[in-house]
């Protein structure tokens, strides 16, 4: 479509090349980013909702459903399933699994976001619990596999970076790193291995706390606990600051290389909020808070 001068005379049609000239330059910062028409929309959802609910939420999956979470990021059925064989506390945990071509969001994934943007310059709370079966659990040799995640949160059309925050196995290894950049980018200015554990336990559930306070302008802070015990402390540059949201969690199974075989792991009692004992998945807690 043509804007000519006559056009712009006219109230209506002025309005029309507008939104013309706008959709064309979004068309142009989608196609930059790499993102397709769902992610961008997927993006702009998140942030219309940000923050969406309550500081404090409990997704347990004691519910029988996926309500509150992002289910953008599962393939197939099998995805993610709640179950009640393999459960921390309650009787529900969700099974999470990928197969070789379980691809979506640019990615070998099946992960479950909550939609909730962290504020920046306060302290967020986080627990969940993870679960690595000693058979199903396999990633061939070189394969990373991320668990969980806080990613940072781009504006539209952005590019992203990689994730301020995540937890990752890759043979035998468990392994929490993160990232900082002035400008979000896959190729950050700094990357951190915070903690390792070697030879990480299979068949039983790790009882993750996180207490993270974001910052845009000086140093965060991330205090990480394992069982109860501190897992390890950092203070310094993590994030992008020329994002205007915070991190969002996900957690799942996303392989960064080739299977040859499903992958499967477990998730239970996810919650968010303002101390330790509120977010320890090691305790039963009343019910779900609205999302």
């Amino acid at each position: 479509m043509t804007c000519s001068t006559r056009s712009y005379r006219d109230g209506i049609l002025r309005a029309t090349c507008r939104q013309v000239i706008m959709a064309g330059t979004d068309a142009q910062r989608i196609a930059a980013s790499g993102r397709t028409l769902e992610e961008h929309r997927d993006i702009a959802r998140s942030l219309e909702t940000d923050p969406r609910g309550s500081r404090t939420v409990r997704l347990d999956f004691e519910s029988g459903d996926f309500a509150g979470w992002s289910v953008r990021r599962l393939a197939k059925d099998y995805s993610a399933v709640i179950q009640s064989e393999i459960v921390r506390t309650g009787s529900k945990a969700c099974r999470f699994e990928i197969r070789p071509g379980d691809y979506v969001s640019q990615g070998l994934r099946a992960e479950l976001r909550d939609w909730y943007n962290a504020p920046f310059e306060q302290d967020t709370w986080y627990g969940f619990s993870t679960y690595l079966p000693e058979d199903s659990f396999a990633p061939p040799k070189g394969a990373g596999v991320v668990l969980a995640q806080w990613h940072d949160q781009a504006e539209l059309g952005d590019p992203a970076g990689k994730p301020p925050l995540a937890i990752r196995y890759l043979d035998g290894t468990l392994r929490f790193t993160g990232a900082f950049s002035e400008v979000a980018s896959q190729n950050p200015d700094k990357r951190y291995v915070f903690h390792e554990i070697p030879d990480v336990a299979r068949a039983t559930w790790l009882d993750f706390v996180f207490r993270i306070h974001w910052s845009r302008e000086g140093d965060s802070s991330i205090d990480a606990f394992l069982g109860g015990r501190r897992l390890f402390r950092f203070n310094g540059p993590l994030g992008y600051r020329n994002q205007i949201k915070g991190p969002y969690f996900k957690l799942g199974v996303y392989a960064s290389g080739e299977i040859t075989s499903p992958l499967v792991a477990y998730h239970d009692n996810y919650s968010r909020a303002d101390s330790f004992e509120a977010v320890d998945p090691s305790t039963i807690h009343g019910a779900a808070d609205e999302a």
